[in-house]
Parts: C-alpha cells; sequence; structure tokens
C-alpha cells in the first residue's frame, strides 16, 4: 500500500507548489521531505495531512481517495487516520501526560497508553502536567499522542526545531526507536542536514516549489539534482572503528579515514567530505602513513568554470575540486591512478540510522 499525491496548491501573489510524490503505508519506512525554508514544504504536509485544500489534483492512500480537485471530493483531517507533530507540541496545560496521550483513543484505552508511556520513555512521567516537563519531554508526550490512535502515517514538521541541541539528540534517537516498535511509517520536514542523515531512509529534495529528487539521503547530497539547494560534498556510510585523541577511525566502502570525533556517535554514521578539501597526488599512497591517504582513480572530469570536479573511486565514491591549471599540470585524465588526500577537518560526521 501507498499514497500517491499528485497536486497544486496556489496562492495569490506567490509560487504555485506541486506536491508529486509517492509514500509507503507499511512498514516502518522514515521519509525526509528536505528543502530551505520558504520552498513549501510545510504546504505538502499540510496537504497530505488535510489541513489544507490544493485546488487541483488527487492523492490517494492505498486506493482510498483523499483528494480529488476535478470531483470535488475532499476528505477532512479526523477521516484520514494520520497522526500530525508539529514544532510546537500544543498539548492541554491542564491534563496529565497519561490524559493528553489517551485523548483521541477510543478502544483498549489503557493498554494503548501504558504501551506508548513505555515506547515513549514517559513512564515516570505520567502524572505530570506539561508545564512541569522540559521541550523535549512535552515533545515526546506529542509524539506519543500523535502515535495512539494507531494512525496509518505520521507526519512530522520540523519537531525538533524549538529544541535545544540535546534534546534534538535524544528525541531523533527515541522517533527512530518509538517508530519501528509502533511500525508506523513517516514523513518528515526538515532543513537541517544533519537531521536528515540521521533520521532518513529516503529523501525528497525539495526547491522552488517542487519535488527535485529522490533517493537514499547520502546519494541525493553527493549528488544534487540542482545545485544550490544543499550543501555540496561526497557523502558515504561509515562504520566506526576506533577512537583516539579526539579522532575517530572509520572504514568508508574498502578504505579507512581518520576525522574528528563529534561525540553522540553509535557504530554506524554519515561522513560528509567537503570536495574543496580533498587533494591529489599521482604519486602512489605512502606505506604506514597516518594522514587520509587513499589510493584512487578517477571515473571522470567535470569542468566547472576555474575548477574541474573530479569523479573518484577511492574505495568509496569521492568528489575533489581542483583547479583548472592544477588538473592540467597534473595531467589528470579518466582512469588514471592517483593518490587523494583527504584532510581530517573536511570530514563532517553525524549519526545515522543503524545499519539495516
Amino acid at each position: 500500500m501507498e499514497l500517491l499525491a499528485s497536486f497544486t496548491r496556489r496562492f495569490e501573489g506567490g509560487p504555485d507548489i506541486l506536491g508529486e510524490l509517492s509514500l509507503p503505508l507499511e512498514g516502518t519506512s522514515l521519509t525526509i521531505l528536505f528543502g530551505p525554508s520558504g520552498c513549501g514544504k510545510s504546504t505538502i504536509l499540510r496537504a497530505l495531512a488535510g489541513l489544507d485544500r490544493p485546488q487541483a489534483g488527487r492523492i490517494t492512500a492505498g486506493g482510498e481517495v483523499w483528494l480529488d480537485a476535478d470531483a470535488k471530493r475532499f476528505v477532512p483531517a479526523h477521516r484520514r487516520r494520520v497522526g500530525f507533530l508539529a514544532q510546537r507540541p500544543s498539548l492541554f496545560p491542564h491534563l496529565s501526560v497519561a490524559a493528553n496521550i489517551s485523548f483521541g483513543v477510543k478502544a483498549d484505552r489503557v493498554h494503548r497508553v501504558a504501551e506508548l508511556l513505555e515506547l515513549a520513555g514517559l513512564a515516570d512521567l505520567a502524572h505530570r502536567r506539561p508545564g512541569e516537563l522540559s521541550g523535549g519531554q512535552q515533545q515526546r508526550v506529542a509524539l506519543a499522542r500523535a502515535l495512539a490512535p494507531r494512525p496509518r502515517l505520521l507526519l512530522l514538521d520540523e519537531p525538533f526545531a524549538a529544541l535545544d541541541r540535546a534534546a534534538q539528540v535524544e528525541l531523533r534517537a527515541r522517533l527512530r526507536d518509538t517508530l519501528a516498535a509502533s511500525r508506523t511509517p513517516a514523513l518528515l520536514v526538515t532543513h537541517a542536514r544533519e537531521e536528515a542523515l540521521a533520521l532518513g531512509d529516503q529523501l525528497l529534495l525539495m526547491g522552488d516549489g517542487r519535488i527535485l529528487q529522490h533517493g537514499r539521503p547520502e546519494e541525493v547530497f553527493s549528488h544534487p539534482a540542482a545545485r544550490g539547494f544543499v550543501e555540496e560534498g561526497t557523502v558515504v556510510k561509515v562504520r566506526a572503528l576506533e577512537r583516539a585523541h579526539g579522532l575517530v577511525r572509520v572504514a568508508a566502502g574498502s578504505a579507512e579515514l581518520w576525522a574528528p570525533d563529534p561525540g553522540g556517535l553509535g557504530e554506524w554514521a554519515h561522513a560528509t567530505i567537503r570536495p574543496e578539501g580533498v587533494a591529489i597526488e599521482r604519486e602512489a599512497p605512502a606505506q604506514g602513513s597516518t594522514r587520509n591517504r587513499l589510493a584512487a582513480r578517477i571515473l571522470a572530469l567535470e569542468p566547472e568554470g576555474s575548477l574541474v570536479r573530479l569523479r573518484l573511486d577511492a574505495g568509496f565514491p569521492l568528489d575533489a575540486l581542483v583547479t583548472a591549471w592544477a588538473c592540467e599540470d597534473l595531467r589528470l585524465e579518466p582512469g588514471l591512478a592517483v593518490t587523494a588526500l583527504v584532510k581530517a577537518t573536511a570530514i563532517r560526521l553525524s549519526p545515522s540510522p543503524p545499519e539495516a
């Protein structure tokens, strides 16, 4: 089963927002809707939730028609069985945590609330009111409340934006675990690259009011269909092997790299490597070198004004940016074996979903 959407939301004096996407309605897939502020991400989310009504197009969920503009059919939010979590939790201030979660649960209420209190790590806070909780705890209550009626899809609109970094990291991990335990597919809106890499199984890249690309987060970030909407650089999934002196040694494909340790990483992470931090030499890597010197082969050269982007196979796909003069001086060409020198400071590690 899947959700299929093809609609247009028009705004007077503003650009049209085009929603062309499909989402699984089974399993625990977490899809990221990523793009800069103001590109229309929240508009798409609200249209899927039934909180906004596009002027044209269709939305269907598992064969059920939620929107058919031509037939003037529109299913309101309360009939879609969709959970919605916004930036602000909007809890009932006079109700306890348990009562907030139970709101909207019609069957087996006591068991369902106990289950979600445990899943969200709120069992010890069941009798507190929202005003007695931290921002992160309040958002966990809102998450549990959104999941309580067993929605077929959970929609999240930048749910971590109002939290401090420590609360963001904690809630991201809690979100993954809770969605997996409840087997609820989700679509999460964000403009934060680290958040997308830490949470997403799939990513929809949005810009200029439309969806530009669909793929795994690391693939989209490494090779975006349109430049300017994401920070460019190689993104590769890595496994932590060793930590020493503020650095982490990670396995990337068949290669290994040392990178600054940001803390808070598990076994798996994503490494983002800035292409301008990769230098090229023609000689072979030095034996036993402790620097990030990788044996590589040039796959392609792509001119970019005064620079040339090198597509490399370094045991994993890697991009480098060199000047056109350096490219000519080194006589670089496709198929040539080279050494890629990757500065540790050019590598940024961020948490990643566990390896499947």
